[in-house]
Protein backbone atom coordinates (compact mmCIF):
# COMPACT_ATOMS: atom_id res chain seq x y z
CA UNK A 1 0.00 0.00 0.00
CA UNK A 2 2.66 2.57 -1.00
CA UNK A 3 -0.07 5.42 -1.16
CA UNK A 4 -0.67 5.18 1.92
CA UNK A 5 2.13 4.99 3.27
CA UNK A 6 2.85 8.46 1.43
CA UNK A 7 0.09 9.62 3.14
CA UNK A 8 1.34 8.64 6.22
CA UNK A 9 4.52 9.90 5.76
CA UNK A 10 3.70 13.39 4.92
CA UNK A 11 0.82 13.67 7.22
CA UNK A 12 -0.03 12.90 10.42
CA UNK A 13 -1.73 9.64 12.16
CA UNK A 14 -4.91 11.17 13.21
CA UNK A 15 -6.15 10.19 9.86
CA UNK A 16 -6.04 6.66 10.73
CA UNK A 17 -9.32 6.69 12.55
CA UNK A 18 -11.19 7.65 9.45
CA UNK A 19 -10.40 4.94 7.20
CA UNK A 20 -12.92 2.66 5.62
CA UNK A 21 -13.29 -1.55 6.68
CA UNK A 22 -11.61 -3.73 4.59
CA UNK A 23 -12.20 -7.11 4.38
CA UNK A 24 -9.79 -9.03 6.94
CA UNK A 25 -7.00 -10.46 5.08
CA UNK A 26 -3.69 -12.16 6.04
CA UNK A 27 -0.91 -9.77 7.99
CA UNK A 28 1.70 -8.94 5.33
CA UNK A 29 4.47 -6.42 6.68
CA UNK A 30 7.20 -5.01 5.69
CA UNK A 31 10.46 -3.86 6.98
CA UNK A 32 10.55 -0.52 9.77
CA UNK A 33 12.38 2.61 7.78
CA UNK A 34 15.29 3.69 9.69
CA UNK A 35 14.35 7.08 10.95
CA UNK A 36 14.90 10.71 12.82
CA UNK A 37 12.85 12.12 14.79
CA UNK A 38 10.80 15.20 13.89
CA UNK A 39 10.72 18.53 15.69
CA UNK A 40 7.52 17.92 17.86
CA UNK A 41 7.52 21.77 19.77
CA UNK A 42 4.14 22.43 17.47
CA UNK A 43 2.37 19.38 18.14
CA UNK A 44 -0.62 19.31 20.49
CA UNK A 45 -1.52 17.21 23.87
CA UNK A 46 -3.34 14.20 22.35
CA UNK A 47 -6.78 13.63 24.03
CA UNK A 48 -7.16 9.94 26.22
CA UNK A 49 -8.01 6.97 24.36
CA UNK A 50 -11.66 5.95 24.82
CA UNK A 51 -12.41 4.12 27.88
CA UNK A 52 -13.90 1.21 26.07
CA UNK A 53 -13.79 1.11 22.76
CA UNK A 54 -15.03 -1.37 20.92
CA UNK A 55 -12.58 -3.56 19.42
CA UNK A 56 -12.81 -4.09 16.06
CA UNK A 57 -13.08 -7.29 14.10
CA UNK A 58 -11.28 -6.14 11.44
CA UNK A 59 -7.93 -4.18 10.55
CA UNK A 60 -6.77 -3.20 7.16
CA UNK A 61 -3.29 -4.17 6.99
CA UNK A 62 -0.39 -1.72 6.28
CA UNK A 63 3.27 -1.80 5.16
CA UNK A 64 4.97 -1.66 8.51
CA UNK A 65 6.29 2.39 9.00
CA UNK A 66 8.00 4.03 12.19
CA UNK A 67 6.22 6.38 14.33
CA UNK A 68 7.55 7.84 17.57
CA UNK A 69 5.64 9.01 20.52
CA UNK A 70 5.84 12.19 21.98
CA UNK A 71 4.23 11.59 25.06
CA UNK A 72 4.15 9.36 27.39
CA UNK A 73 2.23 6.01 25.63
CA UNK A 74 0.37 2.86 26.67
CA UNK A 75 0.99 -0.28 24.69
CA UNK A 76 -2.69 -2.27 25.29
CA UNK A 77 -3.37 -5.51 24.79
CA UNK A 78 -6.57 -4.56 22.75
CA UNK A 79 -7.56 -1.92 21.11
CA UNK A 80 -9.79 -0.26 24.06
CA UNK A 81 -8.23 2.44 27.10
CA UNK A 82 -9.09 -0.58 29.61
CA UNK A 83 -7.25 -3.37 27.85
CA UNK A 84 -4.31 -4.99 29.41
CA UNK A 85 -1.50 -2.62 29.93
CA UNK A 86 1.54 -4.35 28.04
CA UNK A 87 4.08 -1.56 28.76
CA UNK A 88 4.45 2.05 29.32
CA UNK A 89 6.47 3.99 26.61
CA UNK A 90 8.12 7.00 27.54
CA UNK A 91 8.32 10.08 25.45
CA UNK A 92 10.73 9.97 22.45
CA UNK A 93 10.66 5.23 22.36
CA UNK A 94 10.52 4.13 18.39
CA UNK A 95 7.06 2.62 17.60
CA UNK A 96 6.54 0.01 14.04
CA UNK A 97 3.00 0.42 13.35
CA UNK A 98 2.13 -2.78 11.79
CA UNK A 99 -1.71 -2.52 10.83
CA UNK A 100 -4.40 0.61 11.20
CA UNK A 101 -7.87 -0.73 12.57
CA UNK A 102 -11.04 -0.48 10.60
CA UNK A 103 -12.74 2.27 13.00
CA UNK A 104 -11.84 4.10 16.23
CA UNK A 105 -8.29 5.69 16.43
CA UNK A 106 -6.28 2.93 17.14
CA UNK A 107 -3.38 1.32 15.71
CA UNK A 108 -1.92 -1.85 15.86
CA UNK A 109 1.74 -1.67 16.72
CA UNK A 110 5.51 -3.06 17.58
CA UNK A 111 7.86 -2.40 20.00
CA UNK A 112 11.14 -4.23 21.11
CA UNK A 113 9.60 -5.67 24.32
CA UNK A 114 5.39 -6.44 22.81
CA UNK A 115 5.45 -8.50 19.25
CA UNK A 116 1.76 -7.22 18.99
CA UNK A 117 0.06 -4.56 20.78
CA UNK A 118 -2.57 -1.75 19.95
CA UNK A 119 -1.82 2.24 20.85
CA UNK A 120 -3.95 5.39 20.58
CA UNK A 121 -2.98 6.68 17.50
CA UNK A 122 -2.89 10.37 18.32
CA UNK A 123 0.28 9.83 20.62
CA UNK A 124 2.46 8.78 17.61
CA UNK A 125 3.95 11.49 15.46
CA UNK A 126 5.63 10.26 12.02
CA UNK A 127 9.42 9.82 11.87
CA UNK A 128 11.50 11.84 8.90
CA UNK A 129 13.27 8.79 6.83
CA UNK A 130 17.42 9.03 7.37
CA UNK A 131 19.72 8.90 4.93
CA UNK A 132 21.12 5.48 3.99
CA UNK A 133 24.13 4.55 6.39
CA UNK A 134 22.06 6.08 9.26
CA UNK A 135 22.23 4.77 12.53
CA UNK A 136 20.12 1.91 13.52
CA UNK A 137 17.04 1.62 15.46
CA UNK A 138 18.39 1.28 18.66
CA UNK A 139 16.96 -1.40 21.01
CA UNK A 140 16.37 -4.18 19.24
CA UNK A 141 13.72 -7.23 19.44
CA UNK A 142 11.82 -8.68 17.19
CA UNK A 143 11.36 -7.48 13.93
CA UNK A 144 8.04 -7.76 11.72
CA UNK A 145 7.04 -11.45 10.83
CA UNK A 146 6.10 -12.05 7.22
CA UNK A 147 8.39 -10.32 4.47
CA UNK A 148 10.14 -8.54 7.08
CA UNK A 149 13.35 -7.85 5.64
CA UNK A 150 14.30 -6.45 2.11
CA UNK A 151 15.77 -8.40 -0.59
CA UNK A 152 19.34 -6.56 -0.78
CA UNK A 153 22.14 -5.96 1.10
CA UNK A 154 21.38 -2.34 0.48
CA UNK A 155 17.91 -2.63 1.84
CA UNK A 156 18.25 -5.46 4.87
CA UNK A 157 16.22 -4.85 8.14
CA UNK A 158 18.77 -3.53 11.09
CA UNK A 159 18.85 -5.99 13.80
CA UNK A 160 21.40 -4.14 15.48
CA UNK A 161 24.67 -4.98 17.79
CA UNK A 162 25.00 -8.40 18.36
CA UNK A 163 25.59 -9.25 22.18
CA UNK A 164 25.15 -12.63 24.42
CA UNK A 165 21.31 -11.73 24.37
CA UNK A 166 19.80 -13.04 21.27
CA UNK A 167 18.54 -10.97 18.53
CA UNK A 168 15.60 -12.05 16.83
CA UNK A 169 13.72 -11.78 13.77
CA UNK A 170 10.52 -13.94 12.29
CA UNK A 171 8.96 -13.66 8.81
CA UNK A 172 8.23 -15.65 5.78
CA UNK A 173 10.13 -16.58 2.63
CA UNK A 174 8.45 -18.16 -0.26
CA UNK A 175 8.69 -18.61 -4.41
CA UNK A 176 7.29 -14.54 -4.70
CA UNK A 177 9.57 -13.17 -1.83
CA UNK A 178 12.56 -15.34 -2.06
CA UNK A 179 14.97 -13.40 -0.19
CA UNK A 180 15.33 -11.68 3.30
CA UNK A 181 17.74 -10.14 4.38
CA UNK A 182 18.87 -9.20 7.84
CA UNK A 183 22.27 -6.74 8.65
CA UNK A 184 23.71 -7.26 12.47
CA UNK A 185 26.87 -5.18 13.94
CA UNK A 186 29.35 -5.76 16.16
CA UNK A 187 31.91 -3.96 17.87
CA UNK A 188 34.99 -6.41 18.45
CA UNK A 189 35.97 -9.48 17.29
CA UNK A 190 32.52 -12.05 17.99
CA UNK A 191 32.36 -15.79 18.27
CA UNK A 192 28.78 -15.46 16.07
CA UNK A 193 26.09 -18.13 16.51
CA UNK A 194 23.18 -17.66 14.00
CA UNK A 195 20.09 -19.98 13.95
CA UNK A 196 17.44 -20.59 11.40
CA UNK A 197 14.53 -22.14 13.00
CA UNK A 198 10.43 -23.06 12.58
CA UNK A 199 10.87 -24.18 8.80
CA UNK A 200 7.92 -25.42 7.21
CA UNK A 201 9.62 -25.95 4.08
CA UNK A 202 12.74 -25.53 3.09
CA UNK A 203 15.07 -22.36 3.50
CA UNK A 204 18.85 -21.70 3.83
CA UNK A 205 20.57 -19.11 5.54
CA UNK A 206 24.04 -17.47 4.03
CA UNK A 207 26.64 -14.98 6.24
CA UNK A 208 27.93 -12.46 3.93
CA UNK A 209 30.80 -9.20 4.50
CA UNK A 210 29.28 -5.59 3.60
CA UNK A 211 30.94 -6.58 -0.02
CA UNK A 212 28.54 -9.49 -0.61
CA UNK A 213 31.25 -12.01 0.23
CA UNK A 214 30.50 -15.26 1.64
CA UNK A 215 31.83 -16.28 5.47
CA UNK A 216 29.56 -19.36 6.49
CA UNK A 217 26.65 -20.54 5.56
CA UNK A 218 23.85 -23.54 6.10
CA UNK A 219 21.71 -25.50 3.82
CA UNK A 220 20.28 -28.01 5.67
CA UNK A 221 17.85 -30.18 3.12
CA UNK A 222 14.05 -29.94 3.45
CA UNK A 223 12.41 -27.99 6.87
CA UNK A 224 15.50 -28.98 9.05
CA UNK A 225 17.29 -26.61 11.12
CA UNK A 226 20.25 -24.15 10.01
CA UNK A 227 23.17 -22.97 11.75
CA UNK A 228 26.26 -21.36 11.41
CA UNK A 229 28.95 -20.88 13.50
CA UNK A 230 31.73 -18.09 12.78
CA UNK A 231 34.55 -15.54 13.71
CA UNK A 232 34.03 -12.13 12.70
CA UNK A 233 35.79 -9.00 13.12
CA UNK A 234 34.14 -5.65 14.09
CA UNK A 235 31.88 -4.23 11.23
CA UNK A 236 28.30 -4.28 9.45
CA UNK A 237 27.11 -8.12 8.22
CA UNK A 238 24.37 -9.58 6.56
CA UNK A 239 22.03 -12.98 7.16
CA UNK A 240 20.50 -14.02 3.53
CA UNK A 241 17.15 -16.37 4.44
CA UNK A 242 16.60 -17.96 0.85
CA UNK A 243 13.26 -20.04 0.16
CA UNK A 244 14.14 -23.26 -2.17
CA UNK A 245 10.35 -24.13 -2.61
CA UNK A 246 7.19 -23.75 -0.86
CA UNK A 247 6.49 -20.50 1.54
CA UNK A 248 8.03 -21.30 4.81
CA UNK A 249 7.49 -18.73 7.98
CA UNK A 250 10.89 -18.52 9.69
CA UNK A 251 12.64 -17.46 13.36
CA UNK A 252 15.90 -16.51 12.87
CA UNK A 253 18.18 -15.58 15.96
CA UNK A 254 21.49 -14.18 16.38
CA UNK A 255 24.35 -13.66 19.73
CA UNK A 256 27.86 -13.25 20.03
CA UNK A 257 30.58 -13.57 22.46
CA UNK A 258 33.66 -12.11 22.53
CA UNK A 259 36.52 -13.70 20.20
CA UNK A 260 39.78 -12.72 19.70
CA UNK A 261 41.92 -11.69 16.43
CA UNK A 262 42.70 -14.18 14.22
CA UNK A 263 46.68 -14.50 13.58
CA UNK A 264 48.39 -12.98 10.45
CA UNK A 265 47.62 -14.07 6.90
CA UNK A 266 50.93 -14.76 4.67
CA UNK A 267 48.82 -16.04 2.06
CA UNK A 268 46.94 -13.98 -0.68
CA UNK A 269 43.21 -14.12 -1.02
CA UNK A 270 43.28 -14.24 -4.92
CA UNK A 271 45.14 -14.87 -7.49
CA UNK A 272 46.52 -11.17 -8.32
CA UNK A 273 48.39 -11.51 -4.75
CA UNK A 274 48.91 -14.98 -3.91
CA UNK A 275 52.15 -16.22 -2.06
CA UNK A 276 54.58 -17.18 -4.32
CA UNK A 277 56.80 -20.67 -3.51
CA UNK A 278 58.56 -20.57 -5.91
CA UNK A 279 60.20 -22.99 -8.61
CA UNK A 280 59.52 -26.73 -7.92
CA UNK A 281 61.42 -28.14 -10.70
CA UNK A 282 62.57 -31.51 -8.77
CA UNK A 283 62.33 -29.95 -5.73
CA UNK A 284 59.84 -28.77 -3.36
CA UNK A 285 58.06 -25.86 -1.29
CA UNK A 286 55.91 -25.95 1.69
CA UNK A 287 53.68 -23.38 3.86
CA UNK A 288 51.71 -23.34 6.68
CA UNK A 289 48.82 -20.47 7.16
CA UNK A 290 44.78 -20.42 8.50
CA UNK A 291 41.67 -20.54 6.80
CA UNK A 292 38.14 -19.73 8.66
CA UNK A 293 35.19 -17.40 8.13
CA UNK A 294 37.61 -14.38 8.59
CA UNK A 295 39.76 -15.48 5.99
CA UNK A 296 37.83 -17.70 3.53
CA UNK A 297 40.42 -18.21 0.62
CA UNK A 298 44.03 -18.56 0.47
CA UNK A 299 46.31 -18.53 -2.77
CA UNK A 300 49.82 -19.77 -3.51
CA UNK A 301 51.34 -19.79 -6.69
CA UNK A 302 54.18 -22.38 -7.96
CA UNK A 303 56.34 -22.70 -11.61
CA UNK A 304 57.80 -25.66 -13.22
CA UNK A 305 60.11 -25.02 -16.08
CA UNK A 306 59.00 -28.36 -17.51
CA UNK A 307 57.05 -31.09 -17.75
CA UNK A 308 56.79 -32.74 -13.80
CA UNK A 309 54.49 -34.73 -12.18
CA UNK A 310 53.56 -32.71 -9.39
CA UNK A 311 52.37 -33.86 -5.97
CA UNK A 312 50.07 -31.55 -3.90
CA UNK A 313 49.67 -32.49 0.59
CA UNK A 314 47.15 -30.73 2.86
CA UNK A 315 47.27 -31.56 5.98
CA UNK A 316 47.43 -30.81 9.78
CA UNK A 317 43.65 -29.54 10.22
CA UNK A 318 41.98 -28.90 12.71
CA UNK A 319 38.83 -28.40 10.95
CA UNK A 320 37.50 -28.81 7.45
CA UNK A 321 39.64 -27.47 4.83
CA UNK A 322 39.64 -28.69 0.95
CA UNK A 323 42.09 -27.51 -1.92
CA UNK A 324 41.90 -26.63 -5.31
CA UNK A 325 44.72 -26.62 -8.48
CA UNK A 326 44.01 -24.21 -10.76
CA UNK A 327 45.60 -22.87 -13.96
CA UNK A 328 47.29 -19.71 -15.02
CA UNK A 329 44.18 -18.59 -16.77
CA UNK A 330 42.26 -19.35 -13.64
CA UNK A 331 40.66 -22.82 -14.64
CA UNK A 332 40.11 -25.60 -12.33
CA UNK A 333 42.48 -28.10 -12.94
CA UNK A 334 41.90 -30.53 -9.96
CA UNK A 335 40.62 -30.92 -6.11
CA UNK A 336 40.90 -32.25 -2.59
CA UNK A 337 37.27 -32.35 -0.86
CA UNK A 338 37.83 -34.87 2.02
CA UNK A 339 35.99 -34.40 5.04
CA UNK A 340 36.33 -33.54 8.28
CA UNK A 341 40.32 -33.18 8.85
CA UNK A 342 41.57 -35.91 6.47
CA UNK A 343 44.13 -35.17 4.90
CA UNK A 344 43.93 -34.31 0.94
CA UNK A 345 46.69 -35.29 -1.78
CA UNK A 346 46.38 -34.39 -5.42
CA UNK A 347 48.56 -35.95 -8.26
CA UNK A 348 48.80 -34.16 -11.78
CA UNK A 349 50.84 -34.67 -14.83
CA UNK A 350 51.52 -30.77 -15.73
CA UNK A 351 53.80 -28.96 -18.87
CA UNK A 352 56.06 -26.27 -17.55
CA UNK A 353 54.26 -22.69 -16.74
CA UNK A 354 52.42 -21.11 -13.46
CA UNK A 355 50.09 -22.79 -11.17
CA UNK A 356 47.94 -21.63 -8.38
CA UNK A 357 46.71 -23.93 -5.41
CA UNK A 358 43.03 -22.48 -3.75
CA UNK A 359 43.06 -23.21 0.51
CA UNK A 360 39.48 -22.37 1.52
CA UNK A 361 37.55 -23.27 4.59
CA UNK A 362 34.76 -26.38 3.82
CA UNK A 363 32.72 -25.18 6.92
CA UNK A 364 32.09 -22.63 9.14
CA UNK A 365 34.98 -23.09 11.48
CA UNK A 366 38.70 -21.83 11.31
CA UNK A 367 41.61 -24.30 11.12
CA UNK A 368 45.54 -24.05 10.90
CA UNK A 369 47.49 -26.37 7.78
CA UNK A 370 50.17 -27.30 6.32
CA UNK A 371 50.39 -27.47 2.07
CA UNK A 372 53.61 -28.43 0.08
CA UNK A 373 54.17 -28.71 -3.19
CA UNK A 374 56.76 -31.38 -5.16
CA UNK A 375 57.58 -31.53 -8.45
CA UNK A 376 59.74 -34.41 -10.44
CA UNK A 377 60.34 -35.48 -13.89
CA UNK A 378 57.89 -36.67 -16.23
CA UNK A 379 58.12 -38.70 -19.09
CA UNK A 380 56.83 -36.92 -22.61
CA UNK A 381 53.03 -37.37 -23.63
CA UNK A 382 52.02 -39.57 -25.34
CA UNK A 383 51.13 -38.63 -29.47
CA UNK A 384 48.01 -37.09 -29.86
CA UNK A 385 45.98 -37.97 -32.57
CA UNK A 386 42.84 -35.97 -32.34
CA UNK A 387 42.81 -32.26 -32.58
CA UNK A 388 41.97 -29.89 -29.25
CA UNK A 389 38.73 -28.03 -31.44
CA UNK A 390 36.22 -29.17 -33.69
CA UNK A 391 38.02 -27.45 -37.05
CA UNK A 392 40.99 -29.79 -36.23
CA UNK A 393 39.06 -33.13 -35.50
CA UNK A 394 40.44 -36.40 -36.01
CA UNK A 395 38.61 -38.63 -38.47
CA UNK A 396 36.66 -42.05 -38.12
CA UNK A 397 36.66 -43.42 -41.50
CA UNK A 398 33.75 -45.46 -42.33
CA UNK A 399 31.59 -45.63 -39.09
CA UNK A 400 28.85 -48.59 -40.24
CA UNK A 401 27.87 -51.73 -38.46
CA UNK A 402 31.25 -53.15 -38.40
CA UNK A 403 32.46 -50.97 -35.23
CA UNK A 404 35.31 -48.26 -36.26
CA UNK A 405 38.46 -47.59 -32.91
CA UNK A 406 40.60 -45.51 -32.34
CA UNK A 407 42.59 -44.78 -28.99
CA UNK A 408 44.27 -41.71 -27.53
CA UNK A 409 44.31 -39.81 -24.16
CA UNK A 410 43.43 -36.31 -22.42
CA UNK A 411 45.03 -34.88 -19.15
CA UNK A 412 45.94 -31.63 -17.43
CA UNK A 413 47.82 -31.13 -20.41
CA UNK A 414 45.27 -31.78 -23.26
CA UNK A 415 41.96 -31.21 -22.25
CA UNK A 416 39.80 -32.40 -25.21
CA UNK A 417 39.76 -34.36 -27.72
CA UNK A 418 37.68 -33.92 -31.18
CA UNK A 419 36.84 -36.85 -33.58
CA UNK A 420 34.14 -36.62 -36.74
CA UNK A 421 32.27 -38.97 -38.66
CA UNK A 422 29.79 -38.70 -41.30
CA UNK A 423 26.87 -40.85 -41.89
CA UNK A 424 25.17 -41.46 -45.49
CA UNK A 425 22.09 -42.84 -44.19
CA UNK A 426 19.88 -42.82 -41.40
CA UNK A 427 21.28 -44.95 -38.44
CA UNK A 428 21.50 -46.09 -35.07
CA UNK A 429 24.43 -45.26 -33.84
CA UNK A 430 26.66 -46.48 -30.70
CA UNK A 431 29.65 -44.33 -28.53
CA UNK A 432 31.39 -46.44 -26.42
CA UNK A 433 34.28 -44.88 -24.30
CA UNK A 434 36.42 -46.79 -21.88
CA UNK A 435 39.37 -46.05 -19.75
CA UNK A 436 41.46 -47.37 -17.66
CA UNK A 437 43.06 -45.18 -15.15
CA UNK A 438 41.79 -41.14 -14.64
CA UNK A 439 38.21 -40.14 -15.41
CA UNK A 440 36.94 -38.55 -18.84
CA UNK A 441 33.26 -37.98 -20.18
CA UNK A 442 31.89 -37.86 -23.87
CA UNK A 443 29.85 -35.42 -26.08
CA UNK A 444 28.65 -36.34 -29.15
CA UNK A 445 27.33 -32.86 -31.09
CA UNK A 446 25.84 -31.71 -34.75
CA UNK A 447 28.86 -30.36 -36.59
CA UNK A 448 26.98 -27.74 -37.92
CA UNK A 449 25.79 -25.78 -35.55
CA UNK A 450 28.25 -28.03 -32.43
CA UNK A 451 24.89 -28.49 -30.76
CA UNK A 452 25.01 -31.25 -28.34
CA UNK A 453 22.70 -34.16 -28.52
CA UNK A 454 23.61 -36.29 -25.96
CA UNK A 455 26.52 -36.43 -23.16
CA UNK A 456 27.88 -39.20 -20.89
CA UNK A 457 29.62 -38.43 -17.63
CA UNK A 458 30.13 -41.59 -15.98
CA UNK A 459 32.48 -41.30 -12.47
CA UNK A 460 36.17 -42.61 -12.49
CA UNK A 461 36.83 -45.56 -14.59
CA UNK A 462 33.14 -46.65 -15.51
CA UNK A 463 32.52 -46.79 -19.32
CA UNK A 464 30.33 -44.13 -21.44
CA UNK A 465 28.22 -45.53 -23.82
CA UNK A 466 25.87 -43.41 -26.02
CA UNK A 467 22.98 -44.27 -28.12
CA UNK A 468 20.82 -42.04 -30.57
CA UNK A 469 19.27 -42.37 -33.92
CA UNK A 470 20.37 -40.05 -36.10
CA UNK A 471 19.50 -38.53 -39.41
CA UNK A 472 22.42 -38.68 -42.88
CA UNK A 473 24.85 -35.69 -41.63
CA UNK A 474 28.47 -34.73 -39.85
CA UNK A 475 28.62 -35.16 -35.77
CA UNK A 476 31.55 -34.45 -33.68
CA UNK A 477 32.21 -36.34 -30.81
CA UNK A 478 34.13 -34.71 -27.79
CA UNK A 479 36.42 -36.91 -25.10
CA UNK A 480 36.94 -34.47 -22.43
CA UNK A 481 39.63 -34.88 -19.25
CA UNK A 482 37.43 -34.56 -16.15
CA UNK A 483 40.64 -35.85 -13.90
CA UNK A 484 43.75 -36.79 -14.11
CA UNK A 485 45.93 -37.95 -17.46
CA UNK A 486 43.08 -40.38 -19.11
CA UNK A 487 44.05 -43.28 -21.94
CA UNK A 488 41.18 -44.44 -23.83
CA UNK A 489 39.49 -46.64 -25.94
CA UNK A 490 36.77 -45.05 -28.65
CA UNK A 491 34.63 -47.43 -30.51
CA UNK A 492 31.87 -45.84 -32.97
CA UNK A 493 28.80 -48.27 -34.96
CA UNK A 494 26.05 -46.80 -36.92
CA UNK A 495 23.81 -49.79 -38.31
CA UNK A 496 20.99 -48.38 -40.78
CA UNK A 497 17.77 -47.53 -39.20
CA UNK A 498 14.85 -49.77 -40.17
Amino acid sequence: MISSLRGLLLGSVFALAAVPALAQTQTVVSPPVVVQVQDQAAVPVPPAPPAAAAAPAMAEEMDALSFVTWASASVRGAPNGTAELKETLPFGSQVIVTGRLASGGWVRVQTPKTPVGYMWAQTLAPMRIAMPGAAGTGDNGLAPADESADDTIATATPLGAVGASPLTAEGRVSNSDQTDVYAITTEGWTNLSVDLTGMTADADIELKDKDGGGLGSSANGGSDSEHIAAAVGPGTYYLVITSYGDATPYRLSVSGTPGQEPPPDSAGSDQSDARDLGDVTGSSAEANDWVGPADASDYYAFTIRERQKITIALDGLSADADINLVGADGSFLLSGTNTDTEAESLSATLDAGTYYLNVYPAGSEATDYHVSVAGEAAAPPPPDNAGNTPDEAGKLEHVGPTPVTVKDWVGFTDRDDYWTFTLVNRADVTIRLTMEQGDADIDLLRASDQESLISGAESGTDPEQLQLRLDPGTYLLRVYSYQGDTPYTLEAKAVPAK
